[in-house]
């Protein structure tokens, strides 16, 4: 009997660690405040000290013109802690055309669906794009869509170098 409540105990203490790690992801995920490790804090004041905002462009796709936009991944890099690393500025400096680099579109709701995009042209931090995958969401995102976006909007590099 002893072992058997002991065993209880044991499983009990197992889910519970579980449990409590997974509501960690679920509150870094969905942007809860929380305290962060002293590691995690020099991740977000290093991306703070780097970060320039995006120029406003009007090639850029905007929700109230085309009903989606990119998330600005270097912003959210001030904000939260991501669980893979976004890519280094280096690595961005490197991509040219016909390479692969994924964004983030975001509709009104808070929707994202990620996306490869291949580049076709760079102007320094500018970029235009050949969308090489159907959207599930986006009913006029379709292969072959140009688009234009900035360096801050990349969320991966294919293979990232």
């Amino acid at each position: 009997m002893t072992i058997e409540i002991i065993s209880l105990i044991v499983v009990g203490f197992v889910v519970l660690f579980f449990l409590r790690r997974e509501q960690a992801r679920e509150d870094r995920y969905f942007g809860k405040k929380r305290k962060y490790t002293k590691k995690e804090q020099a991740i977000l004041d290093y991306y703070r000290s780097i970060y320039n905002p995006v120029p406003s462009d009007e090639k850029f796709p905007s929700l109230q013109r085309d009903g989606f936009e990119f998330e600005d991944i270097s912003w959210m890099a001030t904000q939260i802690v991501y669980d893979n690393p976004i890519p280094r500025r280096e690595d961005i400096e490197r991509v040219g055309n016909g390479d692969l680099v994924k964004l983030l579109f975001k509709d009104e709701d808070g929707y994202v669906e990620r996306m490869w995009v291949e580049i076709l042209e760079r102007n320094g931090s500018s970029f235009k794009g050949l969308l090489r995958n159907d959207a599930v969401e986006f009913e006029n995102l379709k292969d072959g869509t140009i688009l234009h976006f900035h360096s801050n909007h990349i969320y991966q590099i294919d293979g990232d170098r």
